[in-house]
């Protein structure tokens, strides 16, 4: 079905348009040039602006790339200096170690000789002591074995004492006659 209303429609909404052309257009087309202008306006300084952003971005990179290779010397520097502080300290401690193993062998042959000295004042001492404590034993001998000599000579023998105890119960006992003197 078709719409005979409709070519009249579009009739009047022409006459409206017209109508509104005439009472608005000037101002519609001023406030499309405006927009116009504006947008271009908008465009332009987007345009100015991502450039800009782009240079500062350029700059920063840039910027950010020197100091990464300043701090990338700075810390190769800084390893070669702390390398060569180590080699230094590592040999000044093997410096520091072979002279105290030379004080260390030196004071360990000073004391080896005078360990050796007081050994042999050891051994003199003790061989002096045994000397000594030798001609004591042979002056306590011969003390002895003098003493001994006296006490034989001095002391009743046992054979001695046993005949005069023997003689002495006999004695006691009446059965022992005494020798008459002729």
């Amino acid at each position: 079905m078709a719409d005979p209303k409709k070519p009249a429609d579009g009739g009047a909404d022409r006459n409206v348009d017209q109508i509104r052309d005439i009472l608005f257009g000037g101002q519609m087309r001023d406030y499309e040039r405006r927009f116009q202008e504006l947008n271009q306006r908008l465009e332009a300084e987007l345009v100015r602006m991502r450039d800009a952003q782009e240079k500062r971005l350029v700059q920063m990179d840039k910027r950010i790339d020197d100091q990464l290779d300043k701090l990338s010397k700075l810390v190769r520097q800084e390893v070669q200096d702390r390398n060569s502080a180590v080699d230094d300290l590592e040999s000044r401690l093997q410096q520091a170690a072979r002279t105290a193993r030379g004080e260390v062998n030196k004071a360990l042959e000073a004391l080896e000789h005078e360990l050796a000295a007081a050994d042999e004042r050891q051994r003199s001492a003790l061989a002096d002591a045994q000397a000594s404590a030798s001609a004591r034993a042979d002056e306590t001998e011969a003390a002895l074995s003098r003493t001994n000599a006296a006490l034989h000579a001095d002391k009743v023998g046992r054979h001695d004492l046993a005949a005069l105890l023997t003689e002495f119960a006999l004695r006691l006992k009446g059965d022992f006659d005494l020798p008459t003197a002729k």
